[in-house]
């Protein structure tokens, strides 16, 4: 049994002030590697052995508690691998001009894609304003009119034999627009074949024999027109084809100069130059369109189909790896379908039939973006849509995106090719996500083999003390706030340990820190400081207390009230204080509750008031077996002793789970057997073995401040205190209220390492230890107990006699 010190009760932290000015630290990634290397030595080693394995599908799974710096030192890390990865590719989205409507992909070194998509769009303004002048210019014209009088000279060759036989019949051609008119001469008069009664039948038969060989030599020569005209075409198209070719060859040969990285490019640019020139219309009419239409409008429609033509020579660059040195590291918290596989801006332009154009607005997703590098992603988001998850399972099995799945309804009706893609993805999320996964999911520890584990606390060490406060200080320097002391920082350090729940641990929950420090500083000015220091923080946090303390002002006024009876000073017999934490959402506070036993002849043994009317869970009950257990092996060793026993929390009305209250629980019951009474001015928490040999418990502090509130609020008498589990002791970080009472004597804390210490302190009384034969020194507690049950086992005997 010890009576701890003021000092006992908090460990102080002191920075040393040489190492630490707030305005000198800068944090590198190599410094944020570092703290991950002496902080989270465990995650550090898996990440780093993670980043190193070769094998297929190591992807990676962050786990820790939200606040921690998980994604900030996770970035560190991965930013140093993604140097040793080859430098990303730019992804251009180009037509396949082998296949309609498809597309295909051509990668160029990073920051070339956006020059080549610009080159291209040069090229096919340049095309468009360079063409029309082309075929409008002289040269051209010459040619062109050259086709049209061969032609005209071919068909005048074709028709002469006619016109000769017509002749020599005396018949007389003549060619109007679209046919022929035949005429009969006879002495220089023209006439109609109608018009020849008036000559005698031997002319007319004459001549209409002339009129039919004529109009035969003359069709036989026209079969031959429509083969000239087919003639005539081709030959135009020949001369259109060489006259674009002459002028696109040289411009597509520049383009291959410049950005013809691969063998995939150049293929590409040869065929673009086929189908420039095989859709040269799109480029000439337009222009001819303007020249003789005298500024007609043009319907929408019209507009429409000539940009479907056009979308062909779009390029679309999906990945822009412009000005990034390293692999892609990419972020995203609120993953979607759409974020992480793309999406098409659908345009006014582009109508139900023309796919391409839509491909040609298709956004790339993330995983394209992050291809060759790494993505990061909360799990909550992964897992919110079923959809999220299979698809990037898919992905990740397949190594590629397919773009046509038709059963889904985020698949756009374009046509993309798949994607290969090689990327490591990063989960962060919970430990609970990670066992969840892995127990549902079989493929997900076949994706999953790298398991980077964050912890949330650890050794309180001055090196840590300092390194934790650094790394607060560089965060909080992008505030541009109050200046921070350091006994600032060291005060929230020792609230760190306190959030631990162990004066030899910190809590590293930075983002929890940060928001203390934000608070201090919100405080600060409004109290008119100019500066954040050791007092700021304690007033910061009792606030915080104040702020979120209505439920525990509601449980302790109760007390006060006397609502709920708790009695502070004096001694009873069979009744006890002991130490209970409720935690309503993320407060936890202190609650004393009175603990009461009644003990009589009988054989039911501990009967728990609790578990009878099943308020009390699996670990409370257990306690109680427990306690029955010690009874039995520390007073009737030899013989049975029957007794019966009934055990209550009083006035707790919400069931009772744990075994924290089993000492005070024994103690009642010791008390209420042997009839010798308790003090009320202490309270007691901590669980016992069989042994009687007291255990550590959670909530010490907060325990203890409870108390301590209670009895300040109804008056300190000077005796009032706690007796704790001595293996507690070192959890010790109780708040300045308590330990300035601590040491003006107005509270006590005791730590007890078995049952029997605490039986001394709160009987006043020899507790005995038992000799040889098993029997306790007259007077002594334990004596009292013992007589107590062979009393009323007499009387049970006697009972049983008549």
């Amino acid at each position: 049994m010890h009576k701890l010190s003021a000092d006992n009760l908090y460990q102080y932290t002191s920075i040393n002030a040489q190492d630490f000015d707030p305005s000198k630290i800068k944090v590198e990634e190599r410094d944020v590697i570092e703290f991950m290397q002496r902080f989270h030595p465990r995650a550090y080693q898996s990440l780093n052995f993670g980043l190193h394995l070769k094998r297929n599908q190591n992807h990676i799974f962050i786990m820790g508690e939200p606040g921690v710096g998980r994604i900030g030192m996770t970035k560190a890390m991965l930013k140093q691998a993604a140097k040793l990865k080859p430098e990303p590719k730019d992804v251009v989205l180009v037509s396949d001009f082998s296949e309609s409507n498809k597309t295909q992909y051509l990668y160029f070194k990073a920051g070339h894609g956006h020059e080549f998509k610009t080159a291209m769009e040069a090229l096919i303004t340049q095309l468009k304003s360079q063409l029309p002048i082309v075929f409008d210019g002289h040269a051209y014209q010459l040619r062109s009119q050259q086709l049209e009088n061969d032609l005209a000279n071919k068909q005048q060759a074709i028709l002469e034999p006619a016109f000769e036989l017509a002749e020599s019949l005396d018949i007389e051609i003549t060619q109007t627009e679209n046919n022929f008119v035949l005429s009969i001469i006879i002495e220089d008069k023209r006439y109609k074949l109608s018009e020849l009664k008036q000559f005698d039948e031997k002319v007319q038969t004459h001549f209409e024999e002339a009129l039919e060989k004529v109009e035969d030599a003359l069709n036989k020569a026209l079969t031959h027109f429509p083969f000239l005209q087919h003639e005539y075409l081709d030959a135009g198209k020949k001369l259109n084809t060489e006259v674009a070719n002459d002028h696109i060859h040289p411009l597509i040969e520049t383009l291959k100069l410049e950005f013809g990285e691969t063998e995939q490019i150049k293929q590409y640019l040869d065929a673009l130059q086929d189908s420039l020139v095989s859709k040269l219309h799109l480029f000439w009419d337009q222009s001819a369109d303007q020249v003789t239409s005298g500024g007609a409008q043009i319907s929408m429609d019209e507009l429409l189909s000539e940009q479907q033509g056009l979308s062909i020579f779009e390029v679309n660059l999906l990945v822009d790896h412009r000005g990034l040195k390293h692999a892609p590291i990419i972020y995203e918290q609120n993953a979607s379908m759409p974020k992480l596989f793309g999406y098409a801006i659908n345009s006014a332009a582009a109508s139900a039939v023309d796919t391409l154009s839509l491909a040609m607005s298709h956004q790339a997703g993330l995983l394209q973006q992050a291809d060759g590098g790494f993505l990061i992603l909360g799990i909550q988001s992964v897992l919110k849509d079923p959809d999220i998850w299979t698809h990037i399972k898919a992905a990740l099995m397949s190594k590629k995106i397919t773009f046509e799945i038709p059963s889904s309804r985020n698949v756009a009706p374009y046509h993309l090719p798949d994607f290969p893609l090689n990327l490591t993805l990063v989960l962060v999320g919970q430990s609970v996500h990670f066992y969840a996964l892995q127990e549902i999911d079989p493929e997900f520890s076949r994706l999953f083999k790298v398991q980077v584990e964050f912890e949330v606390e650890l050794e309180r060490t001055t090196e840590h003390e300092s390194t934790l406060a650094r790394q607060l200080a560089y965060e909080v320097g992008f505030w541009e706030d109050l200046p921070i002391e350091v006994s600032a920082y060291e005060c929230l350090i020792e609230y760190a340990s306190r959030m631990a729940e162990d004066a030899h641990r910190l809590y590293t929950n930075k983002a929890i820190l940060r928001d203390v420090l934000a608070e201090a500083n919100a405080f600060a000015r409004a109290n008119g400081e100019d500066q954040v220091t050791r007092q700021t923080i304690e007033e910061t946090i009792k606030q915080r207390e104040f702020h979120t303390g209505l439920m525990e002002d509601y449980y302790h006024r109760a007390i006060i009230e006397q609502q709920v009876l708790i009695s502070l000073e004096g001694r009873h017999i069979g009744q006890l204080n002991g130490l209970t934490v409720l935690t309503v959402g993320k407060q936890s506070f202190g609650q004393p509750v009175r603990i009461t036993a009644q003990a009589s002849a009988g054989d039911e043994g501990v009967v728990d008031i609790e578990r009878e009317v099943e308020m009390a869970g699996p670990i409370h009950s257990k306690g109680m077996l427990i306690l029955s257990g010690y009874l039995r092996g520390r007073y009737m060793k030899q013989r049975s002793l029957g007794f019966s026993g009934s055990i209550v929390m009083e006035q707790s009305y919400n069931g009772v789970e744990g075994d924290s209250a089993s000492s005070a629980e024994l103690l009642a019951l010791l008390s209420s057997l042997a009839q010798v009474p308790m003090r009320q001015d202490l309270a007691i928490t901590g669980s016992i073995n069989q042994f009687g040999e007291i255990q550590p418990i959670g909530g010490v502090n907060e325990k203890i401040e409870g108390f301590f509130k209670v009895c300040k609020a109804r008056g300190l008498t000077g005796t009032q205190g706690v007796i704790i589990p001595e293996a507690n002791a070192k959890h010790l970080m109780l708040n300045t209220m308590v330990r300035d009472a601590v040491e003006q004597g107005q509270f006590h804390v005791y730590t007890m390492s078995h049952i029997d210490d605490a039986l001394g302190l709160l009987t006043d009384m020899a507790v005995g230890t038992a000799n040889e034969a098993g029997d306790f020194p007259e007077g002594s507690v334990n004596a009292k107990v013992v007589a107590s049950l062979e009393k009323m086992n007499e009387k049970h005997d006697d009972d049983h006699h008549h």
